[in-house]
């Protein structure tokens, strides 16, 4: 009882509440993560007491988490690596003119997962941490492999094409230094790549860009040069409906709570993987399937309540072992020892009153959120007013002040620039960005847990006998196998109907058609890749050839689809892009690589003036000159204001400012 008393303390209340907000900020921009957000506000938490140094983190790494489906549901971009999932159902709502509908649904799963993760954390810790003590890298690789395998029924479209997309973030994943062995890999003679590409600018690339550059293509449209002015109407909702809407779907909220605890408890996932198997675990189960893709409430449920209910998940073998549950949770354990606090059996020895401080708080933070993030929605859904015009260069400045501020590095916006362009073509071959940022997130635990179970299993005797025993091998090698069935099953399920349409004729003219040029290309490509690999060492080449081998395999499969004339789009005048937005997207391209010679502000000037001024000479009349000039630099200066005066990010001033420094000294 007295805890509850210190917790609805003023001061206390004040800390948790400034912790969700800063938090729920921090998450809604794309390229700030939960982890980033926690890792700059442990600096402000050492002249504090460890209460409020601990609450206000807590509050921040809950915040950040549900803050990313704030972007994920109004633009299709996921604000943090676990908001990937809500993009699949949450942006289709926006359109239908559902924004606000899907933001209160967000919010009040987020707070339900969060309480459950919480309440687990509270009262079964020691019999969780058991749980994540029997997790070693046999578990850590089948857990990866399942989860890549989700890749495949994880988008609409095709699932070969979904499976080379994640095979394809699987290989950039590989960039850079080889976890194993220490030496650099697939760099191409050049240092910028033995850092490897960092997973913000990755997902930035794969999300936030191309969003940016199909929103100015769509201003040659005469709908008002906007397609998200077209859903600006928002249906007319009440929070009573979406809080009935959560409670009935209880399978949803349950499974998806159930997996971001597990999830959580096993060290090295993190909410990215948990929000992703809890939608793919939804929807394989559901027995309206074509709903989903569409706008279906229970995939936002299902994914938000995951990666909220991962928080306390991960929270367990960090606080009773000192093993973080994922990346956040590393960084927290920071944020413990710089006040002298250690994970463990002493934490809730020495530090016991601080302790169920924070886990208590860690509840009630929960209710905070809850009640911040309703009273944010009436301002956050309005945000879909905002014409195209003005925000794609917005998107495009927060994309590249999101992936430089990461490492400050210029390399990761050029890196996230060119990932983003790539993106946009491929996406126009019906090709998703999902399975590339879940091949690129798991790649890497995949490669890790196999190379150290092979060297377990050869120190053990039988590497096949220690891969395959276990308890938690089994259950995670049978949901491996029902994933690929049930991929293999739709398939044959989607042939049938096909089938049925029309009759399949072999053709070996469509090898001649740009597009079977173009598959055969990638094959040689891809066996070239094979070639080269095979000089390198054994730990180093094994999980590269086994990706190559089976994206060889995969395009093969495209080719004979192609033959047998099953498959083939053809773009017809309506989607041709005209040739002066091609010439404008690549100059918006251009800029947005100039950060070092521009500098970042002048940069955003440029595109804020440069896109609504384009509108502007399409005679579409729908902005003027006064209004361009006045929002463009008003953006501009609230930009320097928040990044170089409050904050302080040191961004690149650019070459002309650097020369003009120069002289004057």
């Amino acid at each position: 009882m007295d805890i509850f008393l210190q917790l609805f303390e003023p001061v206390n209340l004040f800390v948790m509440a400034i912790g969700v907000l800063l938090g729920i900020i921090i998450g809604a921009l794309p390229g700030l993560t939960p982890t980033m957000g926690v890792a700059m506000a442990i600096p402000f938490t050492f002249s504090l007491p460890a209460e409020y140094g601990l609450l206000l983190l807590g509050g921040i790494y809950s915040g950040a988490v549900y803050g990313g489906s704030i972007p994920a549901i109004l633009f299709n971009i996921p604000g943090a690596p676990a908001s990937v999932a809500t993009t699949f159902e949450g942006y289709p709502m926006a359109q239908k003119g559902e924004a606000k509908k899907a933001l209160e649904l967000s919010t009040i799963s987020s707070t339900i997962g969060g309480i459950l993760g919480m309440l687990l954390l509270l009262y079964f810790a020691p019999v969780f941490s058991d749980f994540s003590l029997r997790f070693g890298a046999t578990e850590n690789f089948w857990i990866a492999i399942f989860g890549i395998t989700i890749i495949a029924v994880i988008s609409d479209g095709s699932s070969i094409k979904n499976m080379i997309g994640g095979a394809v973030g699987i290989l950039i994943s590989m960039i850079g230094i080889h976890s194993m062995t220490g030496m650099p890999r697939f760099t191409f003679g050049m240092s910028s790549f033995v850092g490897g590409l960092n997973v913000v600018s990755v997902l930035i690339g794969l999300f936030a860009f191309p969003q940016a550059l199909r929103l100015i293509e769509n201003l040659r449209n005469h709908q008002q040069g906007s397609q998200i002015y077209r859903y600006s109407s928002s249906k007319k909702t009440s929070l009573l409906s979406s809080f009935a809407d959560v409670f009935k779907n209880l399978k949803a909220l349950s499974l998806g709570s159930i997996v971001g605890l597990i999830v959580g408890v096993a060290p090295g996932a993190g909410g990215n993987v948990a929000s992703i198997m809890a939608y793919n675990e939804l929807k394989r189960f559901s027995k309206n399937k074509e709903a989903f893709g569409k706008g279906n409430k229970e995939g936002i449920i299902a994914s938000e309540s995951a990666n909220n209910a991962e928080v306390g998940g991960a929270l367990i073998p960090l606080l009773t072992l000192g093993i973080p549950g994922s990346p956040t949770s590393a960084i927290f354990l920071g944020g413990l020892m710089i006040h002298g606090i250690w994970p463990g059996r002493d934490l809730f020895v020495q530090h016991a009153e601080v302790a169920n401080l924070f886990l208590y708080g860690m509840l009630v933070i929960q209710i905070l959120l809850l009640l911040i993030g309703l009273i944010a929605i009436r301002y956050l859904s309005k945000l879909v007013n905002v014409p195209n015009y003005f925000m794609a260069p917005v998107i495009i400045s927060f994309s590249i002040i999101g992936a430089y501020t990461t490492q400050n590095n210029t390399f990761d916006i050029y890196s996230m620039v060119i990932i983003g362009i790539f993106m946009y073509l491929f996406q126009k071959f019906d090709f998703s960005p999902a399975p590339v940022a879940l091949g690129f997130i798991l790649g890497p635990i995949a490669e890790e847990g196999l190379l150290q179970g092979i060297a377990l299993g050869e120190s053990d005797g039988s590497i096949f006998h220690y891969f395959t025993t276990g308890i938690y091998n089994w259950i995670l090698i049978s949901l491996t196998i029902l994933t690929i069935s049930y991929s293999l099953w739709q398939s044959f399920k989607k042939k049938d109907r096909i089938k049925e349409k029309r009759d399949i004729s072999f053709s070996l003219h469509s090898l001649l058609t740009w597009q079977g040029i173009s598959w055969l290309i990638f094959s040689v490509l891809t066996l070239v890749a094979i070639y080269n690999v095979r000089s390198l060492a054994f730990e180093m080449k094994l999980f590269p050839l086994i990706t190559l081998s089976l994206l060889l395999l995969f395009n093969m499969i495209q080719i004979v689809k192609l033959i047998l004339n099953s498959h083939i789009k053809r773009i017809t005048d309506h989607e041709r892009t005209p040739l002066n937005t091609i010439y404008f997207l690549t100059f918006i391209s251009v800029i947005s690589l100039l950060t070092d010679i521009l500098g970042f502000y002048t940069q955003v000037l440029i595109l804020m003036i440069s896109v609504p001024f384009y509108v502007y000479l399409q005679r579409k009349r729908i902005a003027n000159l006064y209004q361009i000039m006045f929002i463009s630099t008003s953006f501009t200066l609230i930009m320097y204001l928040v990044f170089s005066g409050l904050i302080k990010v040191p961004l690149p001033s650019g070459l002309a400012l650097n020369l003009l420094n120069f002289f004057l000294r």
